[in-house]
């Protein structure tokens, strides 16, 4: 097993109980009418004070309203494996292929299986070997970032509060973060559900700690069918932030004779815990309808192509 290239397993070890890490898992589901997303994250905070394993829940019902939940569990009951990957939380598992889910309190009753199918990974190198390219060999970085699948089909139904979810025939995302803490500063925005059914799009802009100093870090992967237009930091890709307030990010990214503006606008967002030296204390405001507009032209070849999306995961957790 390399865990280096295979992001997907467990980075951690059972090792760093009095130290400060984090490790989390993103599962995105929108059902086929696009009315109703639902996103686990299973997760683990290792500290000298508070170490425990969680399973975070975030809603969007059919009447736009959000909802979260955060499930606590002892660090005992959390237990994972690398062949096959797993994760297993109280009475919940991830997989890479199956979501098992069980997770109840006062507030909220969520139990059913899911099942993935057709997962889309990142086109991965040597110098690329996931999302954040030759930054991911860099030890201790702050937060470390991993896209699991681009897009995928789901089959299977939630029971939620006596209440029956089909997500059959639904898409899915995947990705993970690990490390000491969540950026100061950062943008995330990921969507899956475009009028033209084969464009997905992440992207995430953050305010990046190294060493004395600090620098505004970026990827960006674009897939039309089968094509990734990838914009980053490290491949020498250029960032225009014109907006990142009120609900709105604007960004322009251009890459050679590429360009690509996207807008993303969210309205509704609910808190999630987040991690800070490796203490679940903190807390972010995401959205999971969000709306997005991207715009990709090709000054040399003339390639324009536009499009809107719904039901976009975005976080703006930063003033500009």
């Amino acid at each position: 097993m390399n865990k280096h290239y295979n992001k997907i397993y467990f980075q951690g070890s059972k090792e760093l109980v009095n130290k400060r890490y984090f490790e989390g898992w993103y599962f995105k589901q929108v059902n086929k009418d696009l009315n109703y997303t639902i996103s686990f994250i299973p997760g683990v905070s290792y500290n000298d004070g508070d170490s425990h394993s969680f399973i975070q829940c975030i809603i969007c019902n059919k009447d736009n309203e959000l909802s979260s939940h955060y499930f606590r569990y002892e660090l005992s009951e959390f237990s994972y494996s690398s062949s096959p990957f797993s994760v297993k939380i109280g009475k919940s598992s991830f997989c890479e292929n199956k979501i098992d889910i069980d997770i109840e309190d006062s507030t909220i009753s969520v139990i059913g299986k899911l099942e993935f199918e057709a997962l889309e990974p990142l086109p991965h190198s040597f110098l690329r070997p996931n999302i954040m390219g030759f930054f991911s060999y860099i030890p201790k970085m702050e937060c470390n970032h991993h896209i699991i699948s681009m897009n995928h089909r789901i089959n299977g139904k939630l029971l939620i509060d006596h209440e029956t979810l089909d997500l059959t025939d639904g898409f899915g995302y995947m990705e993970k973060d690990w490390g000491k803490s969540f950026p100061t500063e950062y943008i995330w925005l990921q969507c899956n559900h475009f009028k033209q059914s084969d464009i997905r799009v992440t992207v995430s802009v953050a305010t990046i700690p190294f060493g004395l100093f600090s620098f505004k870090g970026f990827f960006c992967s674009l897939f039309v069918g089968d094509k990734e237009y990838r914009f980053a930091t490290y491949n020498r890709s250029k960032l225009i932030l014109n907006s990142a307030k009120d609900g709105v990010v604007d960004i322009c990214l251009i890459k050679g004779n590429l360009e690509l503006n996207i807008v993303g606008v969210v309205d509704n967002t609910q808190v999630l815990a987040s991690p800070k030296n490796g203490i679940m204390d903190h807390s972010i405001k995401e959205g999971l309808a969000g709306r997005v507009s991207i715009s990709l032209k090709n000054s040399k070849t003339g390639l324009s192509i536009k499009s809107n999306g719904t039901n976009a995961g975005i976080e703006i957790m930063m003033d500009f």
